[in-house]
């Protein structure tokens, strides 16, 4: 997230920055600076979807998905998660096998499900990786344990450095 103000950003973006009109999208999406607003948040990704930006099919899959400010479509949703899973967003792959395990929208297919987790998990190291099925796919927010545990890991790797080297910056 930049330090541009939202009269910065609002300018980028009327002048072609579809990096900033992102961003817009997701101040509106998470309440930065400005009160949520999940509608402005999905014009904002949509326009950046259209030029290209692969994290705003994630973020117009979750608000498919949880029903922020439009009718909950999952198969709306799916569509989002499997542009943006393509371009190896594991967030939205966490997503598409959430659908298939539950049956949102589509026929519950464990088999998906699992191939799914099994491709996020030979990824980098994530939050639940030990999980069953159920339990990995009940989690309300994935990225946001995923992005606790991995700064759980930083702070656990600088203090190692920091007993090894006595430095607290590596």
């Amino acid at each position: 997230m930049s330090t541009k103000t939202m009269k910065e950003l609002e300018e980028l973006a009327g002048n072609g920055d579809f990096g900033a009109v992102f961003e817009l999208g997701q101040r509106y999406y998470n309440g930065i600076g400005v009160n949520i607003d999940y509608a402005k948040a999905r014009e904002y990704f949509e326009v950046a979807a259209e030029n290209g930006s692969q994290a705003s099919n994630y973020y117009l899959g979750k608000i498919y998905y949880n029903g922020n400010g439009v009718e909950t479509n999952h198969l709306k949703a799916k569509e989002y998660f499997e542009k943006s899973s393509k371009a190896d967003n594991v967030f939205s792959t966490y997503y598409l096998g959430k659908i298939y395990y539950w049956g949102d929208g589509v026929e519950k297919d464990y088999n998906k499900a699992n191939e799914y987790k099994t491709s996020i998990l030979n990824k980098p190291i994530y939050a639940n990786q030990d999980a069953g099925l159920e339990e990995f796919y009940s989690v309300p927010d994935f990225e946001v344990l995923t992005r606790g545990y991995v700064g759980e890991l930083q702070q656990k790797v600088l203090l190692e450095y920091k007993n090894l080297f006595g430095k607290e910056e590596i």
